[in-house]
């Protein structure tokens, strides 16, 4: 349930509240642009890392990327686990044939298996981006496996939010719902990263210029508005270098 702050119009919530409506563009218009940017980031870096022996956990899904990208490109992959901490949202996933597994979890306690993936994607994953999610994809993640991780840029979130750790929503009902959404820099982002066992190999970054199958939302700013990581898994001989 949604907790009401002293702004009678104001809600604080969860992804749930916003479930019936996150994905219509014309509601809410800069989530389908971050979403484009995401997809623009991480489909390079897919086709490079996927093929069918790979086993990829998607964490605070939705829609799934990967399932949609499985979709378009006829790719094979090992097993396929897609997750969300709302079942409104999974719900999203489950319209695709290609996302048998999915389960209801929150991203910060994985109930999945120590070293059972090759590759975990993280799109938007802003909502739970600390410490605890990055040491729970260390720990499911095998060895040398990649995590793919994107998320608002920082620069867009200085100048449309002022670095604050909350993403407002304006619902159809007219009430405003706001969620957590934790935002770094890029140097404070690789050091919770790093911290987790974890290197990052690439930084990847889309303009604002490069979007064009979405309709520009009056949220967007000029410059950077979606950074992507790519990343690795230590293995035992790195950490002991």
């Amino acid at each position: 349930m949604p907790i009401r702050d002293r702004d009678p119009t104001l809600l604080t919530g969860t992804y749930t509240d916003l479930a019936s409506e996150y994905y219509d563009p014309r509601r809410h218009p800069t989530c389908a642009n971050f979403r484009e940017a995401s997809q623009l980031v991480l489909m390079p870096w897919l086709c490079d890392l996927t093929n069918y022996r790979v086993d990829v956990l998607e964490t605070g899904a939705g829609a799934s990327i990967v399932c949609e990208w499985l979709a378009d490109t006829q790719r094979t992959i090992g097993r396929l686990v897609v997750t969300d901490v709302s079942q409104e949202m999974l719900r999203y996933s489950r319209r695709s044939a290609i996302c048998p597994d999915l389960i209801v979890c929150d991203a910060q306690r994985l109930p999945l298996i120590s070293s059972g993936f090759d590759l975990v994607v993280a799109s938007l994953a802003d909502p739970y981006n600390s410490v605890p999610f990055w040491s729970e994809v260390a720990r499911v993640l095998r060895p040398g496996g990649h995590v793919l991780f994107t998320t608002p840029s920082f620069e867009w979130a200085l100048q449309f939010r002022s670095g604050s750790h909350k993403a407002e929503f304006i619902l159809s009902n007219g009430r405003a719902v706001t969620v957590p959404s934790y935002i770094q820099s890029n140097d404070a982002q690789r050091r919770m990263i790093e911290g987790c066992k974890m290197a990052v190999l690439e930084i990847g970054v889309i303009q604002d210029s490069e979007l064009h199958r979405t309709s520009r939302s009056p949220k967007l700013r000029t410059g950077p508005i979606v950074t992507g990581y790519r990343c690795r898994r230590l293995s035992n001989g790195d950490e002991g270098s």
